[in-house]
């Protein structure tokens, strides 16, 4: 098992919360996490926290280091990848999550398992525990069978979930843990952007998928004029 973390301007933050989260997680060696940071400037200040820890150089931008994160690993390669402000499992600790994943997408041939992008615990709990149908696995956790894939630039904002599609398309599923999600703090200050700064990203992002994956996403308009992607939950092919 790797862990692949990406971070910017986060490095207190990083120990404060992620590293320590990991810590209660089972089948992670320190060994095998590895911080990918935008550039040099970046590195010194990461690496004066963690002399020892692996730390890649990678580019500025979500898009740009998940591409960063996929070419690093080997193809094939077990791969789970965490934003830098997890603080801990919902609704319970789960420590086995990451070697569960990875079993089932072994056992199923899949190569993506996400978790619950809502945190509600009434609305997870009604849901079935896993599934394998078409779902949105968040960019803040997930494991994968690292096919290396090159996500598009113009997916900016909406990576994660052009990341679920690709997944879903070249492996005729996707494993999702629906009664599992995490805490952390969305849009928050430094890491690779806030909200307001992101509108028109998004916006770029939410064209981009209509217009490439048309069959497998629909767009809405939340009430506060921020539009969204909505993924079709397509049955495995």
């Amino acid at each position: 098992m790797k862990i692949a973390i990406p971070s910017y301007n986060r490095a207190k933050t990083l120990g404060d919360k992620t590293l320590f989260f990991l810590t209660k997680m089972n089948g992670v060696r320190h060994e095998d996490i590895t911080i990918f940071v935008a550039d040099f400037e970046q590195l010194a200040i990461y690496q004066s926290h963690y002399p020892s820890y692996n730390i890649v150089v990678g580019e500025k931008g979500i898009v740009n280091i998940r591409n960063v994160i996929n070419n690093y690993y080997d193809y094939d390669e077990y791969v789970v990848c965490l934003d830098d402000d997890i603080e801990c499992l919902l609704p319970a600790p789960n420590p086995d999550l990451f070697i569960e994943g990875e079993e089932l997408l072994n056992e199923t041939g899949l190569s993506l398992w996400g978790v619950n992008a809502v945190s509600n615990l009434f609305f997870m709990k009604q849901q079935q525990r896993v599934s394998y149908n078409l779902k949105f696995c968040i960019g803040g956790m997930f494991g994968m069978i690292n096919k290396q894939f090159n996500l598009d630039h113009l997916s900016s904002t909406k990576e994660d979930i052009e990341n679920t599609i690709m997944h879903y398309i070249h492996s005729c599923g996707i494993v999702r843990f629906n009664h599992v999600s995490f805490k952390s703090k969305m849009f928050a200050e430094g890491g690779i952007g806030n909200k307001k700064d992101r509108e028109n990203q998004n916006n770029i992002a939410v064209g981009y998928l209509i217009d490439t994956y048309p069959e497998l996403v629909s767009l809405f308009t939340r009430k506060d004029g921020w539009r969204e992607i909505r993924l079709r939950h397509t049955h495995r092919f």
